[in-house]
């Protein structure tokens, strides 16, 4: 025993001692708890005429924020936003910022309002983000100014202005920060939502300051791809409004009040190709043959060239004469062309592109907006023949997939 251990006398506390301690452990507690809400919520002067206005805050803390802004009188309001995840179908915004923006309008706000917007797929750093986003937006604003103050509300206001700094770390920030309606600030641990609000933002505030070590570049790589898709599904949640509509769909009345949605190919960067345009309007105006007897006229406007997977391809764009007599404005070109999905995964006749006229010889040719023509719907239409030099021999996996009627 002697080689391994010995006795040590050890000082135990004794009732007064126990009661002393836990007396001492309660008191930080209770001084953690009081302090808390405090800390996380706190606000710094104001130093700046432009009003950044977190666009998550309900509209109580939208109220506040609109008589701060008049009351202190600023010159300048920007609003940030989150995609709106609940109610996208039926929702008439699709982010928070135009949504608060809404909310301001109906409050009689009449002046310009800056949004600055994350797309639906960033769905973290989402604070970080929005602020990167209002970063690359300020010059096209023409807001030089490198100072703003920051409208938050509750327990997300310190880590918002954290965020706020790590995207502008030269800029001087105000912050003001509206209570949270929710639950009491001053019990919030005695509520389930104060609870879980105010813990888990102090826990995601000490998570930022140790080890969030954001990339700004990267970032913007991310809300730039972001925004592409977003635009994409954005044409096909419209094209879809458009079909399911009576008086805009090209359907039949059966298939109409059956109608579910058009098939489409995943959205791909791959298909976005940088293409060259060779202008060639020498060539004779002439009829293009249609799925009937009409015969529209039309004229070669130019060739787009462009090389995917090594090969290289060659599509002419074509002018619709008929329409450009009734609106001499128009500025779209006609890309109809076939591939090798054609009658296999889309429809058997062909697809169609339509594209701005390029202003430069380099422009992008995106197939992910390829869509079918209206015969594919229904025999009671006269649909444009893609003429045989617009035979791509690949497959084209992007855009609108055949349409199958639904019994």
């Amino acid at each position: 025993m002697g080689i391994f251990f010995k006795r040590r006398q050890v000082a135990v506390p004794t009732f007064w001692g126990f009661l002393l301690i836990l007396l001492f452990l309660f008191s930080a507690a209770y001084l953690l708890l009081r302090s808390t809400y405090p800390f996380l919520s706190s606000s710094y002067e104001p130093v700046s005429k432009t009003l950044v206005i977190e666009g998550w805050i309900p509209e109580s803390g939208l109220k506040e924020a609109l008589a701060f802004y008049r009351k202190n009188r600023y010159e300048k309001m920007i609003i940030t936003g989150v995609p709106i995840t609940q109610w996208t179908y039926s929702s008439p915004f699709s982010n928070m910022a135009d949504a608060s923006a809404g909310t301001m309008r109906q409050l009689h706000f009449k002046d310009t309002i800056y949004r600055a917007i994350i797309p639906s797929t960033i769905q973290r750093d989402r604070t970080y983000s929005t602020a990167v986003s209002m970063k690359m937006q300020l010059s096209r604003w023409g807001i030089s100014d490198e100072n703003f103050d920051l409208f938050s509300m509750g327990a997300h206001a310190r880590r918002s202005y954290l965020m706020f700094k790590k995207a502008f770390p030269g800029f001087k920030i105000g912050l003001i920060t509206s209570t949270d309606p929710s639950f009491d600030p001053d019990r919030w641990y005695a509520s389930s939502r104060g609870f879980r609000t105010v813990f888990g933002e102090l826990v995601s505030y000490f998570y930022s300051i140790l080890l969030f070590s954001p990339s700004e570049n990267q970032t913007i790589e991310l809300i730039k791809l972001g925004e592409y898709y977003d635009k994409i599904t954005s044409h096909r949640f419209e094209t879809d409004r458009e079909f399911a509509d009576s008086l805009t769909s090209p359907l039949g009345k059966e298939d109409i009040a059956k109608f579910e949605g058009l098939d489409y190919f995943v959205i791909d960067t791959a298909w976005k190709i940088k293409a060259t345009f060779i202008l060639d309007t020498l060539q004779p105006p002439f009829q293009m043959p249609t799925s009937t007897n009409r015969l529209p006229w039309y004229r070669n406007y130019g060739e787009i060239h462009f090389t995917k997977d090594g090969v290289d391809y060659k599509l002419f764009a074509y002018q619709n004469l008929d329409y450009l007599k009734n609106e001499p404005g128009y500025r779209k070109l006609f890309v109809p062309f076939t591939d090798h999905t054609n009658g296999v995964t889309t429809y058997g006749g062909g697809r169609y592109l339509d594209i701005d006229i390029p202003e430069n010889q380099s422009f992008y040719l995106d197939f992910n907006y390829a869509y079918n023509p209206y015969c594919a719907y229904s025999h009671r239409w006269s649909c444009p023949i893609p003429p045989s030099e617009n035979s791509l021999e690949m497959e084209v996996i992007a855009g609108v997939k055949a349409y199958e009627s639904p019994e």
